[in-house]
């Protein structure tokens, strides 16, 4: 049976993850390799000047591992130590909160590590979900606060996402440096919620960092858009969609 790799930037004790191994089990063999604590906004950095280590986990109900390192760090170490072949697939996520928007999604932990897959020629997936301001925070504070309502819809996204991978999968499309981004909005999903093909919106938010004594400190900004082409993700979510973007860094500096 083939293998699947999932990732995420949450870390392995998120109650998202737990979504994802149930679905993709019954595609393959599941592989867990991920952060042993949160990395959000690590994109695709690499532990250059420490060493990361990996700690097997026998709590979970899959091959699983817990890594001292970045997410790309997680895949990275998975694809060259922990795996005996190339997988089938590396899916990262769900993550906690969208990643809409270029200034998002190239911040991301969970595209970065999709990245790190797709690098390696590996068709490879990054899933967010978007949350209401009083769930984001709760889970934050709380990571095993899932709650019965968004359990189940973290349970329905895992599972629109599965069939979207094996219809992926089953195109047989070039892999490299290909990462299918879904989003999940914060509104209610279903198994007919649309998934629209959408731009990453040009977004950008002026400084991420607020003054503080003698020091700056990280502080969330909202997001402006310059001159988008619609359909863009943010607006695909707002509407109340699933929105898909296909972001294919094999064609970065390419001649026209």
């Amino acid at each position: 049976m083939s293998k699947i790799l999932i990732v995420n930037d949450d870390g392995i004790d998120s109650p998202l993850l737990q979504a994802l191994i149930a679905r993709f089990q019954k595609l393959g063999e599941v592989v867990v390799a991920a952060p042993r604590f949160e990395q959000s906004w690590v994109s695709k950095c690499m532990s250059r000047f420490k060493d990361v280590d990996a700690i097997k986990r026998d709590d979970l109900p899959c091959e699983a591992y817990s890594i001292s390192g970045s997410p790309a760090d997680c895949v990275n170490l998975a694809l060259g130590h922990l795996l005996e072949e190339k997988p089938l697939c590396v899916v990262s996520g769900i993550n906690v909160g969208h990643n809409a928007g270029l200034a998002y999604i190239l911040s991301s932990g969970t595209v970065g590590a999709a990245l790190e897959g797709a690098l390696h020629n590996i068709p490879s997936f990054a899933a967010s979900l978007g949350l209401d301001r009083g769930d984001y925070d709760r889970l934050k504070d709380n990571p095993q606060a899932l709650g019965e309502s968004l359990g189940s819809k973290a349970a329905l996204a895992a599972e629109i996402l599965a069939d979207f991978v094996s219809k992926t999968l089953e195109s047989n499309e070039p892999a490299y440096g290909v990462v299918h981004k879904l989003n999940f909005p914060s509104s209610e999903i279903s198994g007919k919620t649309e998934i629209v093909r959408s731009n990453p919106a040009r977004t950008e938010a002026g400084s991420f960092f607020a003054a503080k004594k003698n020091a700056f400190s990280f502080s969330y900004r909202e997001l402006g858009e310059i001159d988008s082409q619609t359909p863009t993700d943010r607006e695909t979510l707002k509407a109340g969609k699933i929105s898909y973007s296909k972001l294919d860094f094999s064609q970065i500096g390419q001649l026209s």
